[in-house]
């Protein structure tokens, strides 16, 4: 029996189903230098935007250490 011998098939109901592809991608050397450098990249700035979110919040942190520390005077 074929798709086209049924009548009440359905187009536009949505299918359960898996689709498993059985292959290693392999790629050129520019696409690997590429994904090396963008990695590289997305590292650098993350470690940066931990750096900066530190010495942020450091100084009120200092700040509030001042503030519940005895003065001497």
């Amino acid at each position: 029996m074929h798709y086209y011998d049924e009548d009440d098939i359905d187009v536009g109901r949505p299918l359960d189903c898996r689709v498993v592809v059985n292959h290693t991608i392999v790629l050129t050397e520019e696409e690997q230098r590429e994904a090396h450098e963008q990695a590289l990249r997305k590292a650098t700035e993350e470690a940066y935007a931990k750096i900066t979110h530190k010495s942020k919040s450091q100084p009120a942190s200092n700040a509030a250490n001042a503030a519940n520390q005895q003065s001497l005077f």
